[in-house]
């Protein structure tokens, strides 16, 4: 089971808060999760390896302001005539579950972020209002690309709207290279699908997969210890040169797994929001 929604907020009041929020709306989501099932917010918090979870940052909901609106980089305005939205997804069936019944069912009427208050004025969860958010399963997906066989694309556009970086032979790499992004990808899938793919779709991807297009540019990111992370934002197309009809298959599958699952690092904490294009 997947889901991905997204909270339109207006603040209460002005005020100018920290450019990445994303740690912020993991820790309001958590705490909303616990109201619901505290062991499972528990265990998202405190697990290795993959979340079941990710979170953006705060973002204007307003196109005309850019990626992160028109602010100094350290720092974003909030005005309470604006909106703005978080989104959320769940990789799980117990994640799923348990953000419907907090965010979907009974809707909050108030979500804090560094101590401002927002209001909730919408909760969206429809693939036809917004292509950010809806609903999903493993065996859908991967039974929409199989259907398709040889119809399938052997080239893949995915769109990266927040930074997005990888941990690669103990180095950052904030460039979203084709073995990173679907190996980052068959990673998640086999951590929370019934439905397994290859774990060598990694390999794949780094010897036959080729960047055809791209338009990127890098953004930092606060790290916890005070520095900075350096992530990609933009688009990049991905273009396979074996027809490898399995592979491929797999490669379609992913791309359109990465709407919930998100890639690279700290992906729970704002980083790494990307779908297909």
């Amino acid at each position: 089971m997947l889901i991905s929604l997204l909270l339109i907020l207006t603040p209460d009041a002005p005020a100018t808060l920290p450019a990445d929020l994303g740690r912020a709306v993991q820790a309001e989501t958590l705490a909303r999760l616990a109201q619901v099932d505290p062991a499972l917010a528990e265990a998202v918090h405190a697990g290795d390896g993959p979340k079941p979870l990710t979170c953006s940052s705060l973002v204007a909901a307003d196109p005309a302001a850019g990626p992160r609106g028109r602010h100094p980089a350290d720092s974003m305005p909030v005005r309470p005539d604006a909106r703005y939205f978080v989104r959320i997804t769940g990789l799980t069936g117990p994640v799923c579950r348990a953000l419907r019944a907090a965010l979907i069912e009974q809707p909050p009427a108030a979500w804090t972020l560094h101590g401002q208050p927002f209001r909730v004025a919408e909760v969206i969860c429809d693939s036809v209002r917004d292509g950010w958010t809806g609903q999903a399963s493993y065996e859908a997906l991967a039974a929409a690309a199989l259907q398709r066989g040889a119809g399938l694309p052997r080239a893949i556009t995915l769109e990266f709207i927040s930074p997005t970086a990888f941990k690669s032979q103990e180095m950052q790499v904030p460039v979203p290279l084709p073995g990173l992004v679907f190996g980052s990808l068959v990673e998640r899938w086999n951590a929370f699908s019934p439905v397994a793919l290859d774990p060598d779709l990694r390999r794949f991807a780094g010897e036959q997969v080729a960047i055809s297009r791209y338009r990127l540019e890098s953004r930092p990111v606060p790290a916890k210890n005070g520095a900075l992370r350096i992530g990609g934002v933009g688009q990049v197309t991905y273009a396979a040169l074996d027809d490898d009809r399995y592979a491929v298959a797999a490669l379609n599958i992913l791309a359109d797994f990465a709407l919930y699952s998100g890639v690279g690092v700290q992906t729970a904490t704002g980083m790494g929001q990307c779908r297909r294009v």
